[in-house]
């Protein structure tokens, strides 16, 4: 049985699904709030409804993506929401059952939501395993600094002109026991992080 605090293959999956929701979040929110912003401010016109159909169309198939990625990355399958069904025959009817279908709307919702939710995923994953890994790896580095550099060890501050250094064993113990500690947190946060992502998936992308 795996411990649920170690880093395992899931672990390093869950993080490359949290890392890749910055720059989708980015794509998928500047299409949705662009596109919903002008339908609707164009909707007493003709116009204005083909934007919006464009904008729900969009997310839709941008959801299936995601569902695919989820898949992959989080090992949650999501079935795809059943294709809308026009109230009429011809193009009027088909914008009326696009833009009166629930699974659409939720896929827009998907789609904006994912900025925030990868702002805050990116960081947190990025910032705890860059920091924990080159804390708890230190010692084996730690000779590169006084070396190639000219420093006793990493240097942790610099005020008026006094600086610190990791230098002494006790300090590089310290360094790695804390990067080893955070990098143990951040196995935990990238589980619950990724935990709320199955929720959104499983909320919005039926």
């Amino acid at each position: 049985m795996t411990t649920p605090a170690i880093p395992t293959g899931r672990t390093w999956r869950e993080t490359l699904h949290l890392i890749l929701d910055l720059p989708l979040g980015i794509l998928s929110f500047s299409y949705v709030v662009v596109l919903l912003a002008f339908g609707l401010g164009t909707s007493m016109t003709f116009l204005g409804l083909p934007v919006l159909v464009a904008c729900v169309g969009g997310a839709r198939g941008f959801a299936a993506m995601e569902r695919a990625r989820a898949r992959a990355l989080l090992g949650v399958d999501v079935p795809a929401p059943a294709t809308p069904t026009p109230p009429r025959p011809g193009f009027v009817g088909w914008i009326r059952g696009m833009l009166g279908n629930g699974a659409n709307w939720r896929a827009a919702l998907y789609a904006f939501l994912l900025l925030p939710m990868g702002i805050l995923g990116f960081t947190l994953a990025v910032v705890l395993w860059s920091v924990g890994l080159s804390a708890a790896l230190y010692p084996l580095y730690q000779w590169v600094f006084p070396r190639y550099v000219g420093w006793p060890g990493y240097r942790l501050w610099e005020n008026n002109g006094h600086s610190h250094y990791l230098s002494g064993w006790p300090e590089i113990a310290a360094t790695c026991v804390a990067g080893i500690v955070l990098v143990l947190l951040a196995t935990q946060v990238v589980r619950g992080l990724a935990a709320v992502r199955r929720g959104m998936v499983r909320g919005l992308l039926r």
